[in-house]
C-alpha cells in the first residue's frame, strides 16, 4: 500500500530539486515511496561508453567497482536493451534479460553477488544519444504485475518532471555563461570525463568545420585534457564544469565560444592561419613589421640584415599573395590583420 505521506514528501523534494544536481536522486525517492525497495542505483548509459554510476542506494562500493569491471556493454542486459530502444520507458528484468549478450552471467552470477531477487529499471533519455536509469531491486521478494502497474500509472509524471529538470538545467547553463545567451544561439559543446564530445550545438559544428585546428579534441582524453587543447586554439573560449550528477556529462565540461567570438571571427582566424602557414620564418618577421608600420630601415635593423634583403624577401610575398606592392599586401589581409598580428606575435615569441 502507498504511504500518502511519504510519497507527498518525496514529491515536495523533487518539486524543489527540479534543475538541482540531486533532482534524480530525489526521483528515485518518489519511486520508491510508490514501490517499496531494498537497493537502488542511479546509471548514465550513453552508446559506446562504459556505464557511470551516480548513485547507489544500499551498495556497497565493492560491487560497484565489480559491475563496472564486468564488461557491462555485454554483461549488463538493461545496457543492452537500452542500445537496442532508445526510447523513455519502465522496464522489468524478465524483458531485458533476453537482449544480453552474456545473459547467463548477469542472471546467474551477478544476481547471486549483489543479493537480489528482482529489479525494475526506469529510462529517460538525455541529450546526446544517453539515458538516465533509475533502477529498484529486492532481496527476497519478485515486483508483482501490481507493482510494475504502479510505476506505468507514475511514469508519464516522472517523465515530465524529468523534461521540465532537462530545460531548467540548460537554462541555468545558460544563466552561469558570462554573456547569458540561449544555449541555442551559441557555439556550444559538452565533453564527458573521458574527453568525448556528447552534445553539441548547430553553431559549434558550424565553428568546427571551419577551423581545423578543433579536430583535435578528438584526441582528448580527459575532460582537462580537452580544455587545454581548446586553451591552445587562438579563439576566446570559456569553460563550465559538469557536477557528478550532471545527466548529460557527469564530471564533464561545458566549452563555448565566447560573446566576441562571431563565425566571421573565426573565418578570419582560419584565414591568417592558412597566410602563416606559406611563409617562412624570416617572411613572418618582415610580414609583423610592416603590419607595425616600421620602415624598409627600421625592419632591416631590427633583424640584422640588408636592406636589399628585405626587399627581395618582399617579392617573393608579393607573388605568394598575387600582388605587386607592399600596400596591396596590406590591403590584402586587412579583414583579418587583427589575427594575423596576434598569431605572428605570438610565433615571435616563442621562437625566442
Amino acid at each position: 500500500m502507498i504511504d500518502e505521506e511519504q510519497t507527498l514528501v518525496a514529491l515536495t523534494n523533487l518539486a524543489r530539486d527540479i534543475g538541482e544536481p540531486n533532482f534524480h536522486l530525489r526521483l528515485l525517492e518518489l519511486v520508491g515511496a510508490v514501490l517499496p525497495h531494498d537497493m537502488g542505483w542511479i546509471v548514465r548509459y550513453r552508446a559506446g561508453s562504459e556505464p557511470d554510476v551516480l548513485y547507489t542506494k544500499a551498495i556497497e562500493a565493492t560491487l560497484v567497482d565489480y559491475y563496472l569491471q564486468m564488461k557491462p556493454n555485454s554483461g549488463d542486459p538493461y545496457l543492452c536493451s537500452w542500445r537496442s530502444n532508445s526510447h523513455a520507458r519502465v522496464e522489468t528484468m524478465d524483458a531485458a534479460l533476453p537482449l544480453a549478450i552474456d545473459r547467463d552471467f548477469y542472471a546467474q552470477e551477478f544476481r547471486r553477488k549483489a543479493e537480489f531477487t528482482d529489479e525494475l529499471a526506469v529510462f529517460l533519455p538525455v541529450p546526446g544519444a544517453s539515458c538516465i536509469s533509475l533502477f529498484l531491486e529486492r532481496r527476497d521478494r519478485c515486483f508483482s504485475c501490481d507493482d510494475v502497474n504502479q510505476v506505468q500509472r507514475l511514469f508519464p509524471a516522472m517523465l515530465d518532471f524529468h523534461q521540465t529538470h532537462m530545460r531548467l538545467l540548460f537554462a541555468n547553463l545558460s544563466h552561469e555563461m558570462a554573456d547569458r545567451r540561449a544555449i541555442e544561439d551559441c557555439a556550444i559543446s559538452v565533453l564527458d570525463r573521458s574527453g568525448r564530445i556528447v552534445f553539441s550545438t548547430p553553431g559549434w559544428r558550424e565553428l568546427e568545420a571551419r577551423d581545423r585546428r578543433m579536430m583535435a579534441l578528438l584526441d582528448a582524453t580527459s575532460s582537462h585534457d580537452a580544455a587545454e587543447i581548446v586553451a591552445n586554439i587562438a579563439l576566446p573560449f570559456r569553460l563550465l564544469p559538469l557536477d557528478e550528477m550532471n545527466p548529460i556529462a557527469p564530471g564533464g565540461v561545458l566549452i563555448y565560444a565566447a560573446e566576441e567570438t562571431s563565425f566571421a571571427d573565426a573565418k578570419n582566424g582560419e584565414a591568417a592561419s592558412a597566410v602563416i602557414d606559406q611563409l617562412t620564418p624570416r617572411e613572418r618577421d618582415i610580414m609583423l613589421f610592416t603590419l607595425e608600420g616600421l620602415s624598409t630601415g627600421a625592419i632591416a635593423q631590427r633583424l640584422g640584415i640588408a636592406k636589399g634583403s628585405i626587399k627581395n624577401c618582399r617579392l617573393r610575398m608579393y607573388r605568394k599573395f598575387g600582388v605587386t606592392s607592399e600596400r596591396a599586401m596590406i590591403s590584402a589581409v586587412m579583414p583579418f590583420t587583427s589575427q594575423l598580428k596576434a598569431r605572428l606575435e605570438a610565433g615571435e615569441r616563442n621562437s625566442r
